[in-house]
């Protein structure tokens, strides 16, 4: 528990909240922002022919799946201190947690779409294989 209250730790979850967030934006703005936009608007606000996202949520939301990766890679580091250690907890913790907002929202919202949850557990899996790069080189890093 020590190593999650150190600085070398702090410092990696910080960068890593700012990396996750910056990665998540690009994806949600630039790469795939028609998909949702065409698979998603019926759900959403929009203005001016683009989605409005709760950017205080979303930030949150996002610094929060941030921190969870750091720590699940941290933790698979201190048992293996390997890049494919950190690689395949970061791709598992990922796939975990994008399925579990995705199948959720398929499991209730009705027409949610099939695609979306196929394209963003794809996305929030290879978000977690970044992470566990990122998250490796960085506790090597400061450590």
């Amino acid at each position: 528990m020590n190593y999650f209250l150190s600085s070398t730790f702090l410092k990696v979850a910080g960068l890593s909240i700012v990396i996750f967030i910056v990665l998540d934006l690009v994806w949600l703005s630039v790469v795939a922002r028609g998909v949702y936009f065409r698979q998603m608007s019926y759900l959403a606000t929009v203005e001016n022919g683009r989605i409005v996202f709760n950017l205080p949520v979303g930030l949150s939301v996002q610094a929060i799946i941030a921190l969870g990766l750091a720590v699940f890679i941290s933790l698979g580091l201190l048992v293996d201190n390997t890049l494919a250690t950190a690689l395949g907890v970061g791709a598992f913790a990922g796939f975990v947690m994008y399925c579990t907002y995705d199948l959720t929202n398929l499991s209730f919202i009705r027409d949610y779409p099939i695609a979306i949850t196929a394209i963003d557990i794809a996305w929030g899996t290879a978000q977690g294989v970044f992470a566990g790069f990122y998250v490796f080189f960085l506790t090597r890093f400061f450590s």
